[in-house]
């Protein structure tokens, strides 16, 4: 089992019943050479409801501000091409480097690497009780085909129990695209090490 393989098994694994938004790898389409569609289904838990609302205004998003919809990041989607994510009806998909975040988790986010978010802005409130709800399917495009393990976050909002009607956020992991060099990286890399060795090999006159 190659390394790619084993990833999207763990991806894709159910995750546990206490996470809120859980993105599940789904898998890739294009032809060789991209760009490649990379797919994620959504699912909501039961103990969880998905309002509209506003797109977060800034990277960390306060833990307690209602006015936001339900989102899921995707951080460090490498190779993303501006303007590509799509999701369902009344879902708005952006991509920033920085965040969005909520304030009370803390997913690793390299700097340099786009992150993807889909906000629930415009529609009735999603209902996860009483066996949870699949959400639809979410895409973004990305010129990598290869993936490995990265953070997503999420947010809801509880509708049971005493914490009921207060948001709930988490924190997980789910395949993203991980850039490789083109293949004529490694040919010029080649080419440079032969020179190389070439040169340290070259008698010197005497």
């Amino acid at each position: 089992m190659n390394k790619f393989t084993a990833a999207c098994l763990l991806a894709c694994m159910p995750a546990l019943a206490s996470a809120n938004i859980i993105p599940s790898f789904t898998g890739t389409t294009g032809a060789a050479g991209g760009p490649y569609t990379w797919s994620y289904g959504f699912a909501l838990s039961g103990d969880q409801d998905a309002h509209s609302g506003l797109s977060p205004t800034g990277a960390q998003v306060d833990h307690t501000d209602l006015r936001f919809g339900a989102f899921v990041t995707i951080y460090d989607f490498a190779g993303y091409v501006a303007g590509s994510c799509s999701g369902p009806t009344g879902w708005t998909c952006s991509a920033q480097n920085v965040g969005f975040t909520p304030d009370d988790v803390l997913p690793d986010d390299d700097v340099d690497t786009p992150n993807v978010t889909w906000v629930y802005t415009a529609g009735p409130t999603l209902l996860g009780q009483p066996n949870g709800m699949d959400l639809g399917l979410f895409t973004a495009v990305s010129m990598y085909s290869s993936g490995t393990l990265d953070h997503y976050a999420a947010r809801a909002i509880k509708n049971s129990g005493p914490s009921a009607g207060t948001i709930a956020d988490n924190v997980g992991n789910t395949l993203v695209p991980m850039g490789v060099p083109e293949p004529g990286t490694f040919v010029l890399a080649g080419a440079g090490l032969l020179l190389l060795s070439r040169r340290l090999r070259k008698p010197t006159a005497a």
